[in-house]
């Protein structure tokens, strides 16, 4: 078999990446895994050629392999699930700065700006304020420690990526395997390990909008199983300083700041630490994190927000070999979340809001390898969730703030997942996949999501793909406890929303170097968690209503060879279409495309070129105003890898080459829509000691 088509069905540790090889072994490995995998054999690595193919060799073996879709490390052509993989070689030829720039290049993925500044990250047509219907993960563990509004983007949509060694997106109904949340898209962030480092790293960003980025990281394995791995990461910029010609308080004719800019400063220190021992291993991330807004809390230009972020975890875990097919993974993780924000909502209207939120739990897992065909996982995991320290103050004056009626409760949450997989390859061209949850809640009750498709070769080179699953999302603790708002009240009869995916598709490799891939996917959301009239307040949390989601995503790559190796060209386009309630959904397009072109000039210089398109985004119902219109934006790169002894990587890159301008879409609250950024710059400089 070609490595696309490897047959890799091997219990993984707990999502614990350590097995995926280290940048300073690469070569000696990759040689290694080709031969494993039936590849020709390579040559002797002793000229820069023979290198260089070696190396390539490897990154496209490691681009072909996901451990998200089922917790198990898994070609992407075997696995039922739609996946994209981002590995650490394409985020250095993109140029990105942070996360949201990987994510932009998923099929199915849009990122567009909100009024608080945070994010939101669209899937397949649906998107939230907070993108609670995505569930973010770091090395395995999720990071959804925001019990008060859900989702994860308040803190890692900005994630420095210096330290990620690859990126899973795995999309569709993912509650079977990770329970809460994983409704859309599972986001899986993988970082770099004692063995990928070996050494220590150092690399410095900068460019416009007063951009900064520092990064310090260290890793190490000892003779006698100890490793350690360290990282640091500091990000600083000044917002680029969109204008905001109305706001909701100019169009009033009440005192306004606007006409001005938006004041989208952030600033952000975090470290992340990997220790391992005797089959132990002591991880965590801790972030702290400073932000402005784009625009304010209240749809009113704010010059004085400030919010202030601190989120971490903490995770010890083990790995039990107790034979070659049966061993089991154990972890207890402790998770924190917390802010502290002074909320500027009128030009002297201030409000300070804070509260802390706190996750302990912890999971075992048995992994069951019955044959070379089959492995079946099983596990059981437990959380407790509270919320403590509510405060709410108000007035006109930052510095003599009164305190007011807290907008939320104090309140724990437990709950209990049982959930069990089955791999299976009947024969070497079918793989099946079974699996089911069930989770329990002390405060709604229970839920039961599974999950069940087949991935069939019928022809060498071309599979069909098929799958079926549910998936939840929990009710969070804004949504049911929101008091003291005379707008938005919370509703604590709330049950979770429930998602129905079914998805279909075809992967093929034609001709030698080129992937062409089909997906059409059909998600049905009921119970949805929505706004609606009430007798008290204005409107109310209630379970109202429905959601369908269907479209087609189509994607290709073709990688050049022999002496065009290390270029490609890459497309993936997107149709969808979303209606809630029979109406269409409000500012999201019907259709998005990312078009890539990377030119390898030889072993050390490439260039980098990405063209976003995106259609033009209807409007809400009553909204008059024309549609957002459509765009495309250009992003080059020049990247040089490898100088002196393969301790140096430089790079450049220019966002929106032609000073595109464009918009995302506002609510009536802000008239002119939310104005991206015009041409940007970044530098970059990697050493490896």
């Amino acid at each position: 078999m070609t490595g696309r088509h490897m047959n890799l069905l091997l219990p993984h540790k707990l999502m614990d990446f350590s097995g995926l090889i280290g940048r300073r072994q690469r070569l000696r490995n990759a040689i290694g895994l080709c031969l494993a995998l039936g590849t020709p054999q390579l040559a002797q690595a002793g000229g820069s050629d023979a290198e260089l193919e070696s190396e390539l060799q490897f990154l496209a073996a490691e681009r072909h392999i996901v451990v998200t879709a089922s917790k198990l490390q898994e070609s992407v052509d075997k696995t039922v699930a739609t996946t994209s993989v981002i590995t650490q070689d394409d985020i250095q030829h993109i140029g990105a700065r942070n996360l949201l720039d990987v994510l932009r290049l998923v099929p199915g993925l849009g990122v567009t700006q909100t009024m608080l500044g945070v994010r939101e990250i669209e899937v397949r047509g649906v998107k939230t304020l907070f993108s609670d219907k995505v569930l973010f993960m770091l090395n395995g563990h999720p990071l959804d420690h925001n019990l008060q509004n859900a989702g994860s983007t308040w803190v890692y949509d900005d994630l420095p990526v210096d330290t990620i060694k690859r990126v899973e997106v795995v999309r569709g109904a993912g509650s079977a395997l990770y329970g809460a949340n994983a409704f859309m898209a599972v986001i899986n962030i993988i970082t770099q390990n004692a063995k990928d480092l070996n050494g220590l790293h150092a690399s410095v960003g900068a460019g416009s909008f007063g951009a900064q980025q520092y990064r310090a990281s260290w890793g190490k394995q000892y003779d006698n199983t100890a490793e350690a791995a360290l990282h640091f990461n500091h990000t600083d910029t000044d917002g680029i300083g969109s204008p905001v010609p109305q706001d909701s308080m100019s169009i009033q004719g009440l005192e306004s700041l606007a006409p001005g800019k938006s004041q989208l400063n952030e600033g952000r220190n975090d470290m992340e630490w990997q220790l391992g021992y005797q089959g132990f291993k002591l991880d965590g991330r801790y972030i702290s994190k400073r932000t402005g807004t784009f625009v304010g809390a209240a749809f009113a230009l704010s010059n004085r927000t400030v919010q202030n972020y601190e989120d971490y975890f903490i995770r010890l875990s083990r790995n039990w070999r107790f034979s070659e097919s049966f061993t089991v993974d154990t972890q207890v993780y402790h998770d924190s979340f917390s802010f502290d924000n002074l909320l500027q909502l009128a030009p002297h209207s201030f409000g300070h809001v804070g509260l802390q939120n706190m996750r302990n739990g912890g999971e075992v897992q048995g992994n069951y390898q019955l044959s070379a065909n089959q492995t079946i996982i099983s596990g059981v995991s437990y959380n407790e969730d509270e919320q403590s320290d509510v405060t709410a103050e108000n007035g006109s004056d930052p510095s003599q703030l009164e305190p007011t009626l807290p907008y939320g409760k104090s309140r724990k949450r437990t709950r209990w997942g049982v959930y069990a997989q089955d791999v299976w390859d009947l024969w070497p061209n079918l793989r099946m996949t079974l699996g089911a949850r069930y989770d329990r809640y002390n405060d709604f009750g229970g839920t039961f999501n599974p999950r069940l498709g087949f991935n069939w070769e019928f022809i060498k080179d071309y599979s069909l793909k098929f799958s079926y699953g549910t998936a939840y999302r929990a009710p969070a603790f804004g949504e049911l406890d929101l008091i003291n708002n005379p707008i938005l009240s919370g509703n604590p009869n709330l049950s979770p929303e429930q998602a129905e995916t079914f998805e279909s598709g075809i992967v093929t490799h034609p001709v030698q170097g080129l992937t062409a891939q089909a997906t059409y996917y059909h998600t049905h959301i009921s119970e949805l968690i929505s706004q609606v009239p009430a007798q008290t307040t204005f409107v109310q949390y209630a379970n109202s209503g429905s959601m369908l989601s269907e479209g087609v995503e189509l994607e290709n790559r073709y990688d050049f060879s022999g002496s065009l190796q290390g270029s490609f060209i890459a497309a993936n386009i997107v149709y969808q279409h979303t209606i809630q309630n029979n109406l269409a959904v409000a500012d999201v397009p019907k259709a998005r495309a990312n078009l890539l072109l990377n030119w390898a000039f030889n072993s050390h210089w490439s260039l980098y070129g990405h063209v976003l398109i995106k259609d033009a985004t209807g409007r809400g119902v009553g909204d008059s105003r024309p549609d957002v219109p459509g765009y495309a934006v250009l992003d080059m790169s020049m990247l040089g890898q490898h100088f002196f002894s393969k301790r140096l990587d430089v790079s450049f890159t220019v966002y929106n080459l032609l000073d595109k301008t464009y918009f995302d879409p506002a609510p009536t609250s802000v008239p002119g829509d939310y104005q991206q950024a015009g041409r940007a710059f970044f530098g970059h400089v990697n050493v490896r000691y």
